[in-house]
């Protein structure tokens, strides 16, 4: 099953993400294909040079070109002959789907009001088992790289905080008297001016220190995000499958 373009929600999508959306139909089209997947939003993607994502994918290596190449072989892999041309408004896969939704949730996450594209190449990533994360890896891109490279440019250009100001989130902790020590230290030397900035210092010192075990954790919560959003999808189509076999 897929999700139409229609019945998704289009007023969370920026309009040039809606301009990508629209452009993955003409591509999929091309191949005659009935569904718009992964590699189709790939492909729309880098088909605009207007977005910051396309231009890190080329500053790998990866262009619309090779990409469209890519797909070609692929096609010629599974001697996919193609479909007869509908004039049906053709769907997402559940793939796709779920690349969208992890988009939304890097929006909600960031206090981004829309998803544009540079997230929705996230959520390709994201997705990780997608033809569109596969072409990526075919040709080489780092995929950690690129999302690394998109979140730094996010925060650079202030579009991660400027959206929403909000000031920093506040949480309530037991601490033992060495800890408490340390921090006092750190406002009396006139390091951090508040035990609240001087813990949010060392907090941020940890993290640091600690780069490597934290990239395994965040790979593992990622993972685990990803197989919910695909399993809520795939949830989803077996329950749309049900009803319109009832109706």
């Amino acid at each position: 099953m897929s999700d139409s373009l229609t019945s998704y929600s289009l007023e969370q999508l920026d309009p040039a993400t809606q301009a990508v959306l629209a452009q993955a139909e003409i591509e999929a089209r091309a191949f005659e294909h009935n569904y718009i997947g992964t590699e189709h939003l790939l492909l729309a993607l880098l088909a605009s040079q207007e977005n910051f994502g396309t231009r890190v994918l080329q500053t790998l290596g990866v262009s619309y070109s090779r990409a469209q190449k890519a797909l070609e072989h692929i096609d010629r892999q599974h001697a996919q002959k193609g479909e007869p041309p509908t004039e049906q408004p053709i769907g997402l896969t559940s793939r796709a789907v779920a690349a969208v939704t992890l988009a939304r949730s890097e929006t909600n996450g960031m206090r981004l009001p829309l998803i544009t594209p540079e997230l929705l190449l996230i959520g390709i990533i994201r997705e990780g088992e997608g033809i569109g994360a596969g072409i990526l890896r075919s040709l080489g891109a780092d995929l950690e790289k690129v999302r690394a490279q998109i979140y730094a440019h996010l925060v650079r250009a202030g579009k991660a905080s400027d959206v929403s100001p909000v000031k920093g989130n506040v949480i309530t902790c037991r601490i033992n008297d060495q800890d408490l020590a340390a921090i006092d230290a750190l406002v009396e030397a006139g390091v951090r001016t508040t035990r609240s900035e001087a813990a949010a210092w060392l907090i941020h010192v940890g993290i640091d220190a600690n780069k490597a075990l934290f990239d395994t954790v965040y790979g593992t919560v990622a993972e685990i995000r990803r197989l919910r959003v695909i399993a809520q999808s795939l949830a989803q189509d077996v329950t749309s499958s049900s009803s319109e076999e009832k109706g």
